[in-house]
């Protein structure tokens, strides 16, 4: 049951990513570019450089209790539940002073929708998407499965008197979990005292 303990690790393959392009990387020090500030600014806070340069209208998301903020521009996608009970997630169409517009299509009738919505209007913001990712859990745990099933099989070990199996088995499927769903985790905002949604003009 060996190989169980390899099982464990291979989640932790996926999250392998290419570092981001650095245009000074590998050039003698006085050759490199230095960059100007609003290129720091870019590049440290994307959201937030955007919204001190924008000249159009745009939404923010306060938390007020950690200070942290999430900027919506025309053009994002934003996902929300108004206070009916419907959840949208659009790209928004249009920021008015006092409103903002999504665009839904409508398989029923076969054209697009126009919705327009108050920042009242909205219950809860959600960062990412909703729902769990179960698949990955599904797919480690089955193959833990399949090798207690041969183990089983070869050496008369069944999966209920399996230790190897009984103690692996949730620890990766926990595991898994937490990894591909910690964002998830986190996912919903909930507009109360301490969290609002604005739309904010710039001067």
């Amino acid at each position: 049951m060996k190989i169980l303990f390899l099982l464990v690790l291979l989640p932790l393959f996926s999250f392998g990513q290419n570092p981001p392009f650095d245009p000074n990387l590998g050039k003698d020090f006085h050759h490199r570019k230095a960059l100007g500030i609003d290129e720091l600014l870019e590049k440290s806070d994307p959201k937030g450089y955007k919204a001190m340069t924008s000249k159009s209208n745009f939404m923010v998301v306060s938390n007020y209790k950690n200070g942290k903020r999430w900027r919506y521009f025309e053009g994002d996608i934003f996902r929300f539940k108004a206070k009916d009970g419907k959840f949208y997630q659009e790209d928004i169409a249009f920021i008015d002073d006092s409103t903002f517009t999504v665009y839904r299509y409508n398989n029923d009738i076969r054209r697009m929708e126009e919705f327009t919505f108050k920042p009242a209007d909205v219950n809860t913001v959600y960062k990412g998407k909703r729902g769990k990712n179960l698949l990955p859990v599904f797919i480690q745990t089955a193959g833990i499965t399949i090798t207690a099933i041969a183990d089983w099989a070869i050496a008369k070990n069944p999966p209920y008197k399996n230790k190897d199996f009984l103690i692996i088995t949730p620890i990766v499927a926990g595991g898994n979990y937490l990894i591909f769903n910690y964002k998830r985790l986190f996912n919903k905002q909930k507009m109360t005292a301490n969290k609002d949604l604005r739309i904010i003009k710039p001067q």
